[in-house]
């Protein structure tokens, strides 16, 4: 029998899977190419821009911060809360920022620096375009006098000498500044060379006793840490300051009975007189200075 013939043309082959057609892979290389590319020039465009916006910052002169103040303008580092901080000190900080750009300046370094100043509890530095900068300074505010050791003075009896000095809610030791005029008690049981969370410790020690003697504030003198938690105050009473021991609670309580009955243990009560009051209900008379002896011709 004869073969018959092909009539139809010979089919195209079959694609095999996962066989790419060379015209779609070529597609799919260009496409990829092209956003590589773009990508690139992006990338390289953003680096240009950032890079031409820094020279401008920096080297244009609307930008530099003015070596002087200009008469009658504002001044180029404006500082605000400052009291008892030195603003040489603060203005000081800045010297090296004059004549530069305030692109350049670097608030967190410069806020860090102002931070170790005496009497700056915390400092807020912002720059204000084109070229200026406010510097905000919160002041530590002093909550006591303490006593720091000044020299020797060669005398048996009172061997040390005592310099007064201040000390803020955080422990920090300041100095007195010649204006001031302050009301403050005197902190005993603080010394310089104790340990900042030590200091900081006992002077909250202190705030909760005062807090506690709201009403009795004012005739509070002095406050006597040494063997916190129990405490000691200098207490004026009838013309006389006696010393209290309060012990570490019920201050308020034990303090309010010994005024009631101040009257009646009146021939005790003499100049630094020391009463422990720290057995609720009870006044104990622990010691008390000898009468200054009278004189020839005093009244008989």
């Amino acid at each position: 029998m004869a073969r018959r013939k092909k009539t139809e043309p010979e089919a195209a082959e079959t694609q095999r899977p996962g066989q790419t057609l060379p015209g779609i892979d070529a597609f799919r290389l260009l496409k990829f190419a092209g956003l590589t590319l773009a990508l690139v020039a992006a990338v390289f465009l953003a680096a240009w821009l950032l890079w031409s916006g820094e020279q401008f910052l920096t080297n244009d002169d609307r930008f530099l911060i003015p070596q002087d103040d200009a008469p009658g303008a504002l001044p180029a580092i404006e500082v605000t809360g400052v009291s008892n901080a030195s603003l040489r000190g603060i203005l000081e900080t800045f010297e090296q920022d004059r004549g530069r750009s305030l692109f350049k300046l670097d608030p967190a370094e410069r806020k860090a620096r102002i931070d170790e100043l005496p009497w700056v509890k915390s400092a807020n530095v912002r720059r204000i375009w084109p070229n200026r900068v406010a510097v905000e300074i919160t002041e530590r505010v002093p909550v006591a006098f303490i006593q720091a050791p000044a020299g020797v003075t060669g005398s048996m009896r009172n061997p040390v000498a005592y310099r007064p000095m201040l000390i803020d809610g955080d422990g920090e030791i300041l100095g007195i500044k010649s204006q001031q005029a302050l009301s403050l008690p005197l902190l005993k049981g603080v010394r310089i060379r104790d340990a900042r969370e030590v200091r900081r410790a006992r002077v909250r020690l202190m705030a909760r006793l005062m807090h506690d003697l709201a009403p009795y504030r004012d005739r509070i003198s002095e406050i006597d840490v040494s063997a916190a938690p129990s405490v000691s105050i200098a207490y004026e009473i009838q013309g006389v300051t006696v010393e209290l021991h309060l012990g570490d609670t019920a201050w308020r309580d034990r303090l309010d009975y010994f005024s009631r009955n101040a009257d009646s243990i009146r021939h005790v009560l003499r100049e630094r007189a020391v009463l422990d009051l720290s057995m609720d209900q009870r006044v104990i008379l622990k010691s008390m200075p000898e009468q200054p002896k009278a004189e020839e011709g005093d009244a008989k």
